[in-house]
Protein backbone atom coordinates (compact mmCIF):
# COMPACT_ATOMS: atom_id res chain seq x y z
CA UNK A 1 0.00 0.00 0.00
CA UNK A 2 2.82 2.53 0.81
CA UNK A 3 6.70 2.93 0.51
CA UNK A 4 8.88 0.83 1.85
CA UNK A 5 9.55 2.40 5.69
CA UNK A 6 13.03 1.09 6.11
CA UNK A 7 15.88 3.66 4.93
CA UNK A 8 13.32 5.76 3.38
CA UNK A 9 13.72 9.63 3.41
CA UNK A 10 9.87 10.61 4.45
CA UNK A 11 7.63 13.30 2.69
CA UNK A 12 4.39 14.92 2.71
CA UNK A 13 2.93 16.49 -0.70
CA UNK A 14 3.79 20.24 -0.57
CA UNK A 15 0.26 20.83 -1.48
CA UNK A 16 -0.88 21.05 2.71
CA UNK A 17 2.40 23.27 2.82
CA UNK A 18 1.08 25.70 0.13
CA UNK A 19 -2.72 25.80 1.88
CA UNK A 20 -1.02 26.86 4.91
CA UNK A 21 0.51 29.50 3.02
CA UNK A 22 -2.90 30.45 2.26
CA UNK A 23 -4.43 30.34 5.52
CA UNK A 24 -1.46 32.46 7.71
CA UNK A 25 -1.80 35.56 4.93
CA UNK A 26 -4.63 36.42 7.27
CA UNK A 27 -2.01 37.10 9.69
CA UNK A 28 -0.21 39.14 6.39
CA UNK A 29 2.37 36.69 6.67
CA UNK A 30 3.91 36.59 3.42
CA UNK A 31 5.33 32.92 1.79
CA UNK A 32 8.79 34.07 1.93
CA UNK A 33 8.26 35.09 5.73
CA UNK A 34 6.59 31.44 6.31
CA UNK A 35 8.93 28.63 4.86
CA UNK A 36 12.29 30.93 5.55
CA UNK A 37 14.41 28.37 6.93
CA UNK A 38 12.54 25.36 6.69
CA UNK A 39 14.08 23.86 3.06
CA UNK A 40 10.61 24.33 1.03
CA UNK A 41 11.12 25.56 -2.32
CA UNK A 42 9.17 28.52 -2.61
CA UNK A 43 9.03 28.24 -6.67
CA UNK A 44 7.86 24.70 -6.92
CA UNK A 45 4.91 25.11 -4.84
CA UNK A 46 2.49 25.07 -7.66
CA UNK A 47 3.87 22.00 -8.71
CA UNK A 48 1.64 19.30 -7.89
CA UNK A 49 4.68 16.76 -8.09
CA UNK A 50 6.45 18.82 -5.37
CA UNK A 51 7.25 17.09 -2.43
CA UNK A 52 8.93 18.23 0.94
CA UNK A 53 10.64 15.91 3.63
CA UNK A 54 8.94 15.37 7.28
CA UNK A 55 11.40 17.45 8.58
CA UNK A 56 10.72 20.36 6.82
CA UNK A 57 6.55 19.72 7.28
CA UNK A 58 7.60 20.16 10.76
CA UNK A 59 9.40 23.17 10.78
CA UNK A 60 6.33 24.94 8.25
CA UNK A 61 3.97 23.84 11.14
CA UNK A 62 6.42 25.12 13.94
CA UNK A 63 6.96 28.77 11.93
CA UNK A 64 3.13 28.49 11.40
CA UNK A 65 2.79 28.78 15.47
CA UNK A 66 5.51 30.71 16.15
CA UNK A 67 4.78 33.39 13.44
CA UNK A 68 0.58 33.90 14.29
CA UNK A 69 1.05 32.94 17.52
CA UNK A 70 -1.93 30.95 17.71
CA UNK A 71 -1.25 26.53 18.43
CA UNK A 72 -4.69 26.44 17.33
CA UNK A 73 -3.96 27.27 13.87
CA UNK A 74 -4.92 23.63 12.32
CA UNK A 75 -8.18 24.17 13.32
CA UNK A 76 -8.51 27.14 10.70
CA UNK A 77 -6.38 25.38 8.14
CA UNK A 78 -8.51 22.08 8.59
CA UNK A 79 -12.08 23.97 7.46
CA UNK A 80 -9.98 25.22 4.94
CA UNK A 81 -9.00 21.97 2.98
CA UNK A 82 -10.15 21.08 -0.44
CA UNK A 83 -10.63 18.16 -2.79
CA UNK A 84 -7.94 19.88 -4.57
CA UNK A 85 -5.93 19.96 -1.83
CA UNK A 86 -5.35 15.96 -1.62
CA UNK A 87 -3.91 16.11 -5.83
CA UNK A 88 -5.12 13.43 -7.64
CA UNK A 89 -5.96 11.03 -5.25
CA UNK A 90 -8.71 13.82 -3.93
CA UNK A 91 -10.34 13.61 -6.99
CA UNK A 92 -10.21 10.30 -7.03
CA UNK A 93 -11.71 9.43 -3.91
CA UNK A 94 -14.60 12.43 -4.67
CA UNK A 95 -15.99 10.14 -7.27
CA UNK A 96 -16.09 6.39 -6.12
CA UNK A 97 -18.76 4.52 -6.03
CA UNK A 98 -19.64 4.60 -1.90
CA UNK A 99 -17.78 5.18 1.30
CA UNK A 100 -16.42 2.15 1.47
CA UNK A 101 -14.66 2.43 -2.13
CA UNK A 102 -13.58 5.68 -0.95
CA UNK A 103 -11.68 4.58 1.81
CA UNK A 104 -10.34 1.59 0.20
CA UNK A 105 -9.21 3.88 -2.63
CA UNK A 106 -7.70 5.91 -0.02
CA UNK A 107 -5.84 2.87 1.68
CA UNK A 108 -4.32 1.82 -1.66
CA UNK A 109 -3.00 5.31 -2.30
CA UNK A 110 -1.92 7.07 0.60
CA UNK A 111 2.21 6.85 0.14
CA UNK A 112 0.99 9.30 -3.13
CA UNK A 113 0.70 12.13 -0.56
CA UNK A 114 2.01 11.21 2.55
CA UNK A 115 5.21 8.78 2.87
CA UNK A 116 4.51 7.85 7.02
CA UNK A 117 1.34 6.94 7.39
CA UNK A 118 -0.61 4.18 6.98
CA UNK A 119 -4.42 2.97 7.60
CA UNK A 120 -5.97 0.30 8.99
CA UNK A 121 -9.94 -0.07 8.66
CA UNK A 122 -11.78 -2.93 10.45
CA UNK A 123 -15.91 -3.15 11.40
CA UNK A 124 -16.65 -4.66 14.70
CA UNK A 125 -20.09 -5.12 16.39
CA UNK A 126 -21.75 -2.34 14.09
CA UNK A 127 -18.87 0.17 14.43
CA UNK A 128 -16.05 1.07 11.59
CA UNK A 129 -12.79 1.83 13.10
CA UNK A 130 -10.03 3.85 10.92
CA UNK A 131 -6.46 3.88 12.78
CA UNK A 132 -3.53 6.15 11.51
CA UNK A 133 -0.35 3.79 11.61
CA UNK A 134 2.96 5.88 11.65
CA UNK A 135 6.46 5.25 12.84
CA UNK A 136 6.56 5.15 16.04
CA UNK A 137 10.19 6.43 16.11
CA UNK A 138 8.91 9.25 14.21
CA UNK A 139 6.77 11.05 16.87
CA UNK A 140 7.95 11.30 20.30
CA UNK A 141 5.50 13.03 22.90
CA UNK A 142 7.97 13.87 25.44
CA UNK A 143 9.39 16.33 22.94
CA UNK A 144 7.28 19.59 22.23
CA UNK A 145 7.91 20.18 18.55
CA UNK A 146 6.87 16.86 18.18
CA UNK A 147 3.80 16.71 20.27
CA UNK A 148 2.86 19.94 18.59
CA UNK A 149 3.33 18.80 14.67
CA UNK A 150 0.75 15.83 16.50
CA UNK A 151 -1.88 17.78 17.69
CA UNK A 152 -1.77 20.09 14.55
CA UNK A 153 -2.01 17.22 11.71
CA UNK A 154 -4.80 15.56 13.45
CA UNK A 155 -7.31 18.75 13.52
CA UNK A 156 -5.60 19.86 10.33
CA UNK A 157 -6.38 16.34 8.33
CA UNK A 158 -9.03 14.74 10.62
CA UNK A 159 -11.14 17.46 11.17
CA UNK A 160 -10.27 18.72 6.86
CA UNK A 161 -11.46 15.07 6.14
CA UNK A 162 -14.85 14.74 8.46
CA UNK A 163 -16.14 18.44 6.58
CA UNK A 164 -14.88 17.10 3.01
CA UNK A 165 -16.98 13.96 4.07
CA UNK A 166 -19.74 16.16 4.37
CA UNK A 167 -20.03 17.61 0.99
CA UNK A 168 -21.08 14.13 0.24
CA UNK A 169 -22.57 12.46 3.22
CA UNK A 170 -24.28 15.78 5.24
CA UNK A 171 -24.66 14.14 8.94
CA UNK A 172 -21.29 12.45 9.18
CA UNK A 173 -20.11 12.61 12.38
CA UNK A 174 -17.48 10.21 13.96
CA UNK A 175 -15.95 9.90 17.62
CA UNK A 176 -12.51 10.21 17.38
CA UNK A 177 -10.01 8.69 19.54
CA UNK A 178 -6.27 10.48 20.04
CA UNK A 179 -3.03 9.60 22.25
CA UNK A 180 -2.48 13.37 23.40
CA UNK A 181 -3.07 14.63 26.13
CA UNK A 182 -5.96 17.07 26.13
CA UNK A 183 -4.36 20.57 24.87
CA UNK A 184 -5.67 23.42 26.79
CA UNK A 185 -6.03 25.36 24.28
CA UNK A 186 -9.17 23.07 22.62
CA UNK A 187 -11.37 24.43 24.60
CA UNK A 188 -11.34 28.09 22.64
CA UNK A 189 -12.31 25.38 19.59
CA UNK A 190 -15.20 23.56 21.08
CA UNK A 191 -17.51 24.73 18.66
CA UNK A 192 -15.88 23.48 15.96
CA UNK A 193 -15.09 20.44 17.72
CA UNK A 194 -18.68 19.70 18.75
CA UNK A 195 -20.03 20.00 15.64
CA UNK A 196 -17.25 17.90 14.21
CA UNK A 197 -16.98 14.91 16.55
CA UNK A 198 -19.42 12.87 18.00
CA UNK A 199 -16.69 12.54 20.75
CA UNK A 200 -12.96 12.61 21.81
CA UNK A 201 -11.33 10.73 23.91
CA UNK A 202 -7.44 11.50 24.95
CA UNK A 203 -4.64 9.91 25.74
CA UNK A 204 -5.96 6.46 24.06
CA UNK A 205 -3.47 3.98 22.72
CA UNK A 206 -4.35 4.85 18.85
CA UNK A 207 -5.25 7.56 16.56
CA UNK A 208 -8.65 7.02 15.16
CA UNK A 209 -12.03 7.68 13.69
CA UNK A 210 -15.01 5.85 14.37
CA UNK A 211 -18.75 5.95 13.06
CA UNK A 212 -21.22 3.52 12.47
CA UNK A 213 -20.69 0.90 9.56
CA UNK A 214 -24.17 1.78 8.00
CA UNK A 215 -22.54 4.90 6.46
CA UNK A 216 -20.62 2.45 4.36
CA UNK A 217 -22.79 1.61 2.05
CA UNK A 218 -24.07 5.43 1.49
CA UNK A 219 -23.47 6.35 -2.56
CA UNK A 220 -21.58 10.02 -2.96
CA UNK A 221 -23.23 12.67 -4.65
CA UNK A 222 -20.61 12.82 -6.99
CA UNK A 223 -20.27 9.00 -7.51
CA UNK A 224 -18.83 8.23 -11.24
CA UNK A 225 -17.46 4.25 -10.82
CA UNK A 226 -16.24 4.33 -14.29
CA UNK A 227 -14.59 7.30 -14.19
CA UNK A 228 -12.81 6.63 -10.73
CA UNK A 229 -11.58 3.17 -12.61
CA UNK A 230 -9.90 5.44 -14.75
CA UNK A 231 -8.34 7.76 -12.33
CA UNK A 232 -7.00 4.61 -10.63
CA UNK A 233 -5.08 3.85 -13.33
CA UNK A 234 -3.05 7.43 -13.44
CA UNK A 235 -3.14 7.20 -9.38
CA UNK A 236 -1.53 3.58 -10.13
CA UNK A 237 0.91 4.94 -12.53
CA UNK A 238 1.78 8.21 -10.29
CA UNK A 239 2.80 5.70 -7.07
CA UNK A 240 4.59 3.45 -9.39
CA UNK A 241 6.41 6.35 -10.94
CA UNK A 242 7.11 7.98 -7.27
CA UNK A 243 8.35 4.59 -5.90
CA UNK A 244 10.83 4.77 -8.86
CA UNK A 245 12.03 8.01 -8.09
CA UNK A 246 12.42 7.02 -4.24
CA UNK A 247 14.37 4.13 -4.73
CA UNK A 248 17.31 5.77 -7.67
CA UNK A 249 17.55 8.59 -5.09
CA UNK A 250 17.60 6.09 -2.31
CA UNK A 251 20.34 3.94 -4.18
CA UNK A 252 22.06 6.96 -4.57
CA UNK A 253 22.52 8.46 -1.38
CA UNK A 254 22.97 4.69 0.03
CA UNK A 255 26.17 4.49 -2.46
CA UNK A 256 27.35 8.19 -1.89
CA UNK A 257 28.45 7.37 1.67
CA UNK A 258 31.25 4.45 1.36
CA UNK A 259 32.32 2.85 4.56
CA UNK A 260 35.17 2.21 3.45
CA UNK A 261 36.18 4.61 0.25
CA UNK A 262 34.25 8.06 2.40
CA UNK A 263 31.96 10.01 0.18
CA UNK A 264 32.01 9.00 -3.46
CA UNK A 265 31.84 11.39 -6.49
CA UNK A 266 29.54 10.71 -9.75
CA UNK A 267 31.68 8.67 -11.75
CA UNK A 268 32.53 6.42 -8.73
CA UNK A 269 28.60 6.18 -7.58
CA UNK A 270 27.44 5.52 -11.45
CA UNK A 271 30.38 2.93 -11.62
CA UNK A 272 28.65 0.63 -8.58
CA UNK A 273 25.20 1.25 -10.20
CA UNK A 274 26.41 -0.12 -13.53
CA UNK A 275 24.84 3.64 -15.41
CA UNK A 276 27.27 6.02 -17.57
CA UNK A 277 27.73 9.56 -15.45
CA UNK A 278 25.35 11.11 -18.22
CA UNK A 279 22.87 8.25 -17.79
CA UNK A 280 22.37 8.59 -13.74
CA UNK A 281 22.93 12.38 -14.37
CA UNK A 282 19.73 12.17 -17.15
CA UNK A 283 17.67 10.08 -14.56
CA UNK A 284 18.06 12.21 -11.80
CA UNK A 285 17.17 15.36 -13.77
CA UNK A 286 13.92 13.63 -14.55
CA UNK A 287 13.07 13.73 -10.84
CA UNK A 288 14.34 17.11 -10.57
CA UNK A 289 16.90 16.19 -8.07
CA UNK A 290 20.72 16.38 -8.70
CA UNK A 291 23.57 14.31 -7.81
CA UNK A 292 24.98 17.67 -5.96
CA UNK A 293 22.13 18.33 -3.71
CA UNK A 294 22.15 14.44 -2.88
CA UNK A 295 26.02 14.45 -2.07
CA UNK A 296 25.23 17.67 -0.12
CA UNK A 297 22.66 16.16 1.96
CA UNK A 298 25.00 13.08 2.78
CA UNK A 299 27.52 15.23 3.51
CA UNK A 300 25.65 17.46 6.08
CA UNK A 301 23.96 14.12 7.87
CA UNK A 302 27.67 12.40 7.78
CA UNK A 303 28.86 15.80 9.47
CA UNK A 304 26.66 16.00 12.57
CA UNK A 305 27.24 12.33 13.31
CA UNK A 306 30.60 12.71 13.24
CA UNK A 307 30.36 16.17 15.76
CA UNK A 308 28.84 13.83 18.33
CA UNK A 309 31.67 11.99 18.72
CA UNK A 310 33.85 14.35 21.12
CA UNK A 311 36.94 12.55 20.32
CA UNK A 312 37.40 13.93 16.67
CA UNK A 313 38.45 17.56 16.19
CA UNK A 314 36.57 19.41 13.39
CA UNK A 315 39.79 19.68 11.41
CA UNK A 316 39.25 16.05 11.40
CA UNK A 317 35.77 15.87 10.25
CA UNK A 318 36.68 18.54 7.82
CA UNK A 319 39.41 16.24 6.15
CA UNK A 320 36.89 12.96 6.02
CA UNK A 321 34.52 15.08 4.67
CA UNK A 322 36.62 16.43 1.71
CA UNK A 323 36.74 20.11 2.59
CA UNK A 324 39.58 21.85 1.62
CA UNK A 325 39.99 23.81 4.64
CA UNK A 326 38.14 23.93 8.27
CA UNK A 327 37.18 27.45 7.29
CA UNK A 328 35.38 26.12 4.61
CA UNK A 329 33.70 23.59 6.78
CA UNK A 330 33.07 26.12 9.48
CA UNK A 331 31.04 28.06 6.41
CA UNK A 332 29.27 25.40 5.68
CA UNK A 333 27.79 24.53 8.66
CA UNK A 334 26.99 27.93 9.32
CA UNK A 335 24.94 27.33 6.45
CA UNK A 336 23.64 24.35 7.50
CA UNK A 337 22.28 25.59 10.98
CA UNK A 338 20.01 28.90 9.25
CA UNK A 339 18.34 26.07 7.15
Amino acid sequence: MSLPRHHKHHFISSSYAHLLSEVVAQWDISVETLFWGTGVEIDKLNDLSYKISLASFKKVIERTIELTQEEGIGFYAGTQIKISSHGLLGFTVAISKNAYDAIQTINQFVSLQCSFVEFDFKIEQHLAYYTIIYDPSLLNFTDVSDTRSYEFSCIFFLTGFVHLVRFFIPDFKPSIDLQCKYPPYFSRFNKILNTTFEEIRYEQPHTRLIAPAEFLDRPLSMSDPLTSEKFKLLCQKELDELVATQDILYRVKRLIDDPTEGLLSIDQVAQKLNLTKRTLQRMLQEKAVSFQSLYDDVRKQKARKLLLNPLITKEEVAKKLGYSSTSSFNRAYKRWENE
